[in-house]
């Protein structure tokens, strides 16, 4: 009965605390983006649509790790600042097993979460960027560690985008003829999209064929810099070609094909582990919450408790970061930290909870 209370209470307390959060960033992201947002063509509509798309893309991986910490915090704390906790003591309960059915809530949220990052929050930010760069045009695949796109006479593959800096890496671009056989191939190590939308390919190779005569050798000619006009504004899709923004499963089979060709993976493998290892710190948070808001009973202040888990959620985020700073970078010690960050999280409020007074 006074488990179910307390999930009861824990729950009442995330959808709440859901519920602001998001309204809160509402007014935000209206109030820092008021002239974007007026001038967006579909009036209302378009303004909806934004926040619809913006909402999970950026802020949901975030919003429910810290919504469930919270809940969690204030459901125990609060029981604990109302005698609660001390009535619980005196008729001989244990408070570590009351709080177990929050803490298995929490590991479903975290499976929630996993499926939420691989579908909602993925496509949203696919959309969210699709429609920030006016994209357009066949979708963009992936086959054989590739991402391919086809527009016109051109087909296009590229190993992976910066969208950022503009740049596409390990390009090739197949140029068809009226009848649909292939007339030149173009090579780059890299492309750079200009601002007119002109591609800059670097250390290019150009193989021109003779359709007519399709055993004659290819032309061979080699530049350093070779610009095309091939493209329009609908083809910054190639863009999107970002190995982040495939659902694991995919990503797996992409270091997979990069492994295969001998190419070093340590970057990407990184990024499967990060996203992997992200939603299971909901669970890490509560079993984090649970002993801090117990402690209230002691100091009496919610505020106090408050402010330590907020440094240790500070901690924990800072340490994924570097930790994430140093797998983007390929250093292949950092393959697998953000799952020791996580243990030793775990393994922390595993031991503040453990300690607990009966």
């Amino acid at each position: 009965m006074i488990s179910r209370y307390l999930l009861k209470s824990f729950l009442t307390l995330w959808l709440a605390i859901l519920f602001v959060s998001v309204l809160v960033i509402v007014i935000v992201e209206l109030m820092l983006n008021f002239d974007n947002l007026i001038g967006m063509s579909g009036g209302a509509l378009g303004i909806a649509t934004y926040l619809f798309l913006r909402l999970p893309a950026y802020y949901l991986p975030y919003l429910l790790p810290a919504s469930t910490f919270a809940a969690a915090f204030f459901a125990l704390g609060l029981a604990a600042r109302n005698h609660e906790v001390l009535a619980m003591k005196a008729g001989g309960i244990s408070v570590q097993r009351v709080a177990i059915p929050i803490l298995l809530v929490s590991v479903l949220f975290s499976g929630v979460m996993l499926a939420l990052n691989e579908t909602i929050v993925l496509e949203a930010s696919k959309e969210f960027n699709r429609l920030s760069r006016s994209q357009g045009g066949t979708e963009i695949f992936l086959s054989r560690g590739l991402f391919w796109y086809h527009r016109g006479d051109f087909i296009y593959n590229v190993r992976r985008a910066d969208s950022d800096a503009r740049q596409l890496h390990g390009v090739r671009i197949f140029e068809l003829g009226k009848d649909g056989r292939l007339v030149r191939n173009y090579i780059a190590e890299s492309v750079r999209i200009a601002d007119d939308n002109r591609w800059h390919l670097q250390n290019a190779a150009v193989r021109t064929f003779d359709p007519d005569d399709p055993a004659l050798a290819p032309l061979t000619e080699s530049h350093k810099e070779l610009i095309l006009e091939v493209t329009e504004e609908r083809d910054l899709a190639l863009l999107g070609a970002d190995p982040g923004s495939l659902p694991l499963w995919r990503l797996r089979q992409y270091i997979g094909a990069l492994v295969r060709e001998g190419t070093d993976a340590t970057r990407y493998r990184a990024l499967f582990h990060a996203r992997l290892a992200e939603p299971f710190a909901i669970s890490v948070f509560v079993l984090l919450a649970v002993p801090l808001g117990l402690a209230v009973e002691r100091t009496r202040s919610l505020a106090v408790a408050g402010l330590q888990g907020i440094g240790i959620l500070g901690i924990y985020y800072a340490s994924q970061t570097i930790t994430g700073l140093f797998g983007s970078g390929g250093i292949t010690a950092a393959v697998f930290s953000p799952w020791i960050v996580l243990a030793i999280f775990a393994a922390f409020g595993a031991w503040n909870f453990a300690r607990v007074p009966r």
